[in-house]
């Protein structure tokens, strides 16, 4: 039995939007930018009034850097997309840091290469370099790490680490300290990738970094530069790392395309991300495609926005049948992809090589109101975050899902659904009451360490919510 109890909750409001974005339009740089692009003689053009934000991500800074017995939980970056009325005017990524006291900062307005028309940037923040330390692992208990299939991607991290490395000791040979040097596989460099399109473009993924605890970023660049047309990479849901068994130090973005004929995948990197390989594309099963003909709702076409978790029964507990060196490694290969679609029966599909391939989607006894959900595993269990209707059955949850497909107002309450075993689910806890409010794209992130868990989502495009909660167990 697990509980849940809150320990903080905060809220990023469109005033503080407003603020960051009115600051970065007087910044003496973009008004030489501006001018340089009108013409010197001409004052900037006003930015357009920030009227929704959206799509947050949430990456809790590491406890060694504030290690105070009395701080109730880490340091934490949220970072969310922003701007005018949605699909008609620019976007733009800011980020905001979170104290331990439960302050928080100015909202920062990053610097991007490109507005966003199509109002779909889906940040997601992550340490980039956190894969190092279990291959290495891995090569020290004797094992190797599985072949890496052909298809890699060279990205741009790697030439945005050198540069920015070049720099910082040419400010710091200045400055008097010529034995400077950046660690380039440094587990403290944070990255954060987004997706950014002009309304008739195809979206593509732009990356960029932080040096600083995310007190400033690295102007993004493009993620893959030799593909102009793609998006690669995360797709609003975190990475998930392996940490053991033989694709250890493995990270994995699950990804989608979001449009009438949905699809997800994962993209998969074997040395932190400076080369990326896309899995096999899983497109929605036969029986969701037949239910969304038979309704002509497009949004139950697809899958999208993939979410990803370990086997379960990876952690022992005690009363738990303790496993045999094969039957784990099976388990540090076996993943799981939650996908849906707004108004559809939520699917899964599996993959038993690290996230490489992934076998045909299946049926879960959910069924999703708002396309956005988000997963976390803590102690063996499987805990799910979504406007979702858990039913008896499969089959329950097929005939709800078209019947929630044809009936645009069917909705839910936010809440925390938990699973023993993947395959049934019950409320754990109901983060909002009211089952027609806005409350969309919740994130989630687990602290095993200290037993935390993170949750971020939008509150009618207006707000975003940041809620943390004590984990205990109630046995």
């Amino acid at each position: 039995m697990l509980k849940v109890h809150e320990v903080f909750s905060t809220s990023i409001t469109l005033d503080e939007v407003e603020r960051a974005n009115q600051e970065a339009s007087s910044s003496p740089a973009r008004k030489m930018s501006t001018a340089s692009a009108q013409g010197a003689a001409m004052a900037p053009v006003a930015e357009a009034p920030v009227r929704l934000c959206h799509a947050s991500t949430l990456l809790p800074l590491k406890h060694d850097h504030d290690h105070l017995a009395f701080i109730p939980f880490s340091p934490l970056l949220c970072a969310f997309y922003a701007g005018s009325d949605q699909g008609k005017a620019a976007t733009s990524i800011y980020v905001v840091r979170i104290e331990a006291d439960g302050s928080h900062s100015n909202v920062q307005k990053l610097d991007i290469p490109e507005t966003n028309q199509k109002a779909n940037c889906t940040p997601v923040l992550f340490y980039l370099n956190q894969g190092r330390t279990a291959r290495e692992q891995l090569a020290q208990n004797g094992g190797a790490h599985a072949e890496v299939k052909e298809g890699m991607h060279k990205t741009s991290v790697a030439n945005m680490i050198f540069e920015t490395a070049a720099d910082l000791k040419e400010k710091a040979a200045a400055a008097g300290f010529p034995n400077y040097n950046l660690d380039p596989y440094s587990d403290n460099i944070i990255a954060l990738i987004y997706k950014a399109a002009r309304v008739n473009d195809k979206s593509v993924s732009y990356v960029s970094l932080s040096l600083n605890d995310g007190k400033s970023f690295i102007k993004a660049r493009r993620l893959v530069e030799s593909e102009l047309t793609v998006g690669r990479g995360p797709v609003r849901t975190k990475p998930y790392l392996v940490r053991k068994g033989p694709y250890a130090g493995r990270v994995l973005f699950p990804s989608s395309v979001d449009n009438e004929e949905g699809f997800v995948f994962s993209d998969y990197s074997d040395d932190d991300v400076r080369t990326i390989t896309q899995s096999n594309e899983i497109t929605p099963a036969d029986e969701q495609k037949e239910r969304a003909e038979e309704v002509n709702i497009y949004t139950a076409h697809g899958v999208v926005q993939a979410t990803l978790y370990e086997d379960l029964g990876v952690h022992h507990l005690e009363g738990d049948p303790v496993l045999t060196a094969d039957e784990l490694s099976n388990k540090y290969c076996t993943l799981h992809m939650i996908m849906s679609a707004s108004g559809a029966q939520v699917y899964q599909a599996d993959s038993h090589d690290g996230g490489a391939t992934w076998g045909e989607p299946y049926g879960l006894p959910l069924v999703n109101c708002n396309a956005a959900i988000d997963v976390v595993t803590y102690m063996n269990r499987l805990i799910c975050c979504g406007k979702l209707i858990a039913t008896d059955s499969v089959e329950a949850a097929a005939k709800l899902g078209s019947e929630a497909a044809s009936d645009c107002h069917k909705s839910a309450p936010l809440a925390l659904y938990i699973s023993k075993d993947g395959k049934t689910f019950s409320e754990l806890l109901r983060l909002e009451d009211d089952p027609d409010g806005v409350y969309t794209s919740p994130y989630m992130q687990v602290d095993r360490r200290h037993h935390l868990l993170y949750i971020s989502y939008t509150d009618h495009r207006k707000a975003i919510k940041i809620r943390i909660f004590r984990l205990m167990s109630a046995e």
